[in-house]
């Protein structure tokens, strides 16, 4: 495929965009002078975006409907693809392959498919066991193309040194306006990933409390707190219980975007299931995450597989967006005790890589 035009079809969730992005690294190391271009929606747009192995980013602007969907699938057919990798496996993912017109499509087995998503391509990759993990799915796309096994995963996902200045700017000015000591160095510095878009998946406040105040007075931690409008609230009851220079409450005040730079300004991150997560793994630091009502099997950050918390209440994982009437008793069973312990693990892994 050296020279030829290939377009890898990702439209929207963070983390699935996240872990396909060593797809990328492995085509274009193997065939740098393709053209490799990507398709997807607004809402990761921005992970992608002067990412160095993606040349131009084909934008589907979902809010504008339909129409905007067709004008999309034209301009998609205009660039004639040799290639399209179709890694998002439903209709609209299909029907835009097959639209192309490329010559060669290839998507997920009939076995992995959705809404006859197999109808629209040429080829399909193996059929993989439903709790398999994501990044090494897509990975599999990369061995129908006979490309060379990478390992360990290349993200490509580093920010610049404009994005490394440009927050570290905004950190000083956001800790000036609420704390009197300096800020502590990045071997101290932890974030904390409050959000997932489902409320199954949160982890409580009152736990968070607890662990910053164990961590900051027993090691000196300082915690970034993590989110978008959705956790706002949350993250103000967090927030208002912790003492000063504990914590700094970043939430609504980084773009999708600034998480490169954060996370590379960061000893490790603890959170729930959400696309955050991977962005902090595919920054290789260390990743504590809590598993309730989803599987890690399908989703642990890469590279922080031994760091996971999962419940051991016998409903987990149920993949349900709410909890039916049970109180989160699948995320209340992590205690703050684990995650201090697997706080320390980090530490191990951290010093190894």
């Amino acid at each position: 495929m050296e020279g030829k035009k290939i377009l890898i079809v990702c439209f929207g969730a963070i983390g699935d965009v996240t872990r396909a992005l060593p797809l990328a690294v492995r085509i274009k190391k193997q065939w740098p002078s393709c053209t490799l271009d990507w398709a997807i929606e607004p809402i990761s747009q921005s992970i992608v975006k002067g990412h160095p192995a993606i040349d131009t980013v084909r934008l589907f602007d979902r809010p504008r409907g339909l129409s905007a969907f067709w004008r999309f699938v034209q301009e998609v057919r205009s660039e004639k693809y040799d290639l399209v990798l179709d890694l998002q496996r439903h209709i609209k993912s299909g029907f835009v392959s097959f639209r192309s017109g490329a010559p060669r499509r290839i998507g997920f087995h009939r076995k992995n498919s959705r809404e006859y998503n197999w109808l629209f391509n040429t080829e399909s990759i193996r059929a993989w066991e439903h709790y398999s993990p994501k990044v090494l799915q897509y990975q599999s796309f990369g061995d129908a193309l006979g490309l060379p096994s990478m390992e360990p995963l290349d993200f490509g996902l580093r920010p610049s040194s404009e994005e490394r200045e440009s927050f570290q700017e905004k950190l000083r000015e956001i800790w000036g306006s609420t704390a009197e000591s300096e800020l502590p160095g990045r071997e101290k510095r932890i974030a904390l990933i409050l959000g997932s878009t489902w409320p199954s998946r949160f982890w409580m406040a009152e736990y968070y409390v607890e662990l910053i105040r164990r961590m900051s007075e027993s090691d000196g931690y300082t915690f970034f707190l993590l989110g978008g409008p959705a956790e706002e609230a949350f993250a103000e009851s967090i927030f208002s219980q912790c003492a000063p220079g504990s914590a700094v409450n970043l939430v609504k005040k980084t773009s999708l975007r600034e998480l490169v730079p954060l996370f590379s300004e960061v000893s490790m991150a603890v959170g729930s299931d959400s696309g955050p997560m991977h962005i902090a793994a595919a920054l290789e630091i260390p990743v504590i995450s809590l598993w309730g009502s989803t599987s890690p099997k399908r989703s642990a950050p890469y590279g922080s597989e031994a760091l996971i918390l999962q419940s051991a209440i016998a409903c987990s994982p149920c993949y349900r967006k709410d909890c039916p009437g049970l109180d989160t008793l699948c995320m209340r069973s992590i205690s703050v005790d684990a995650v201090v312990a697997r706080i320390q693990s980090s530490q191990i892994i951290s010093e190894g890589r």
